[in-house]
């Protein structure tokens, strides 16, 4: 065990380190070449000082050994999502859209994070629970597109909630019910399947 937690501590400053060494090295290359990387990001657009740390986040997750940079992709895909967003909001200058843009932040970037991750390391359960995440996001998202853009373009909502909103309750209490049945029975048969195996082990 403490081998391992000097080995995790130790592989961490060595990502920590070539991280400062490429920086640094860059940085120097392009002062030699008289090249102003903020003013160069800052005429493309100030959205991509979010963008790039995203994508270097998103970079390192590939240092660590699996699946400890799990984190790091997570947070990277969240970090340039963000950036993504608000550079089509500076783009279009529809800044109302974060209404319901941040439902491809939350769930979804940090879900399609973890299953990209899983995908490229082969971990089964990242790339099943980032899928779940991103279907969920992407639900979200297209709902409160069709809602919040039919209220911006009329100022009224597509739907009489006064009429409806019982039905939605109703709606979203089946769904509760039917996943957390679901997941108890496959939280039940994976309990048990060690405890099968060691009485066919018997």
């Amino acid at each position: 065990m403490q081998s391992r937690t000097s080995y995790e501590r130790w592989n961490g400053l060595a990502v920590v380190g070539a991280l400062l060494v490429v920086g640094g090295v860059g940085w120097f290359v392009a002062r030699e070449l008289q090249f102003d990387p903020f003013g160069a990001v800052a005429n493309a657009g100030w959205p991509f000082f979010v963008i790039i740390p995203g994508v270097i986040l998103l970079t390192s997750s590939l240092i660590p050994k699996p699946p400890q940079g799990v984190g790091l992709a997570i947070a990277g895909t969240i970090v340039t999502a963000v950036g993504t967003v608000l550079l089509y909001q500076q783009t279009t200058g529809h800044w109302a859209s974060w209404a319901y843009a941040w439902a491809l932040v939350g769930p979804g970037a940090a879900g399609l994070g973890m299953a990209v991750y899983g995908l490229i390391f082969r971990q089964r359960d990242l790339v099943l629970v980032g899928a779940r995440l991103v279907a969920i996001g992407a639900a979200i998202f297209v709902a409160g597109y069709w809602f919040f853009e039919t209220v911006f373009a009329t100022g009224r909502a597509p739907v009489d909630l006064g009429t409806w909103w019982p039905i939605v309750m109703v709606a979203i209490g089946i769904a509760a019910l039917v996943a957390g049945f679901a997941g108890r029975e496959h939280g039940t048969n994976d309990g048990a399947s060690p405890s099968d195996a060691q009485g066919g082990a018997r």
